[in-house]
């Protein structure tokens, strides 16, 4: 059975709680397997897809999954008004796109120049099924259409390939980093808006975190910054945002993924975690605790693509890939 979330032209607003139970309310009394919740590949939905299977209730006989998982069998095919197009027939490359993969598309055979758009809608489809929706939605970055590469493979044979890349060449184990492998990176950065004569920020980068970025749990990032005038603030500042990375990572709910001193005016630590409402209640809990004196602010968005992380990863590890560029 699937549960179809509807398509619109404006982004969703989140789920309530009163539409979530009355959807299980409304299913509970039906018979089934296995429940799939899928967005149709629309990042969009993806928030409302991951909120109704965490808030599932306990159902006799079903398992509850978000999103379409990789379609069965290596080859296949669809066909669209008289045209058919196999997994065989579309030749994929892929590369390093800044912490996510980018694919160049081609075709085994010419395509008539009439029927070149239907093909390429064609073996958007045949990615999406061959991949799974949420690789395919997130883990994907550029896609575009090319002449055939010499390191080009049918489709039916890349999802090992992508497996095997995502994890010997991104390093993505989707494990927590043990604590002794695990590595921060310090700098100074500068906004671009920022005058020549302002105070670089500190930014404190969990370089080690990138194992687990788009985990499929980890969708949420959670900022908390507090104001900071003194070394008293300071240190309750950093105090609370340590607790919480603590708690986080003791439970394996969530990991921090930097921290920035902006100036002397504030401290901000990000995380990614897994249930919104649960993080966002214990980051109170804790800065009122240890910084009762501090005004937290408290900010959470929903990135399944991990933007925010692999856009810095991105920029510091610039110089890393242009040097073995040279060497290669």
């Amino acid at each position: 059975m699937h549960a179809e979330l509807p398509e619109d032209d404006h982004p969703p607003a989140p789920l309530s709680a009163a539409q979530v139970t009355a959807f299980w309310n409304d299913f509970s009394g039906q018979d089934g397997a296995r429940l799939v919740v899928t967005a149709h590949g629309n990042i969009e939905h993806f928030e409302a897809a991951q909120a109704v299977v965490r808030q599932a209730p306990p159902l006799a006989g079903y398992a509850v999954q978000a999103f379409r998982s990789r379609a069965a069998g290596s080859n296949f095919a669809m066909r669209l008004q008289d045209f058919e197009l196999s997994c065989d027939d579309v030749l994929v490359a892929h590369y390093d796109a800044g912490g996510i993969i980018g694919l160049a598309l081609s075709f085994a055979q010419a395509v008539p120049p009439q029927l070149q758009e239907q093909a390429r809608h064609m073996a958007f489809i045949l990615l999406d099924h061959a991949l799974g929706e949420w690789d395919f939605a997130v883990r994907v970055g550029p896609v575009e259409f090319v002449d055939a590469e010499a390191d080009a493979v049918p489709l039916s044979q890349f999802p090992a390939v992508f497996d095997a890349f995502q994890r010997e060449v991104l390093g993505r184990t989707y494990d927590f980093p043990l604590e002794d492998q695990d590595r921060w990176i310090s700098l100074e950065v500068r906004s671009r808006d920022a005058d020549e004569d302002d105070a670089p920020d500190l930014l404190t980068f969990h370089d080690s975190a990138h194992a687990l970025a788009t985990r499929a749990d980890l969708s949420y990032l959670l900022t908390l910054r507090f104001p900071v005038d003194s070394q008293e603030s300071l240190d309750c500042a950093r105090a609370a945002q340590d607790a919480l990375d603590a708690q986080l990572l003791g439970q394996q709910r969530g990991v921090q993924v930097f921290t920035r001193m902006e100036g002397m005016q504030s401290r901000v630590a990000a995380f990614y975690v897994d249930d919104p409402d649960v993080a966002a209640a214990l980051a109170r809990q804790l800065a009122a605790e240890h910084a009762p004196g501090l005004d937290a602010a408290l900010a959470l968005e929903y990135d399944p693509s991990w933007r925010e992380y692999l856009g810095m990863y991105s920029a510091i590890h610039r110089q890393d890939r242009r040097a073995a560029e040279e060497v290669a």
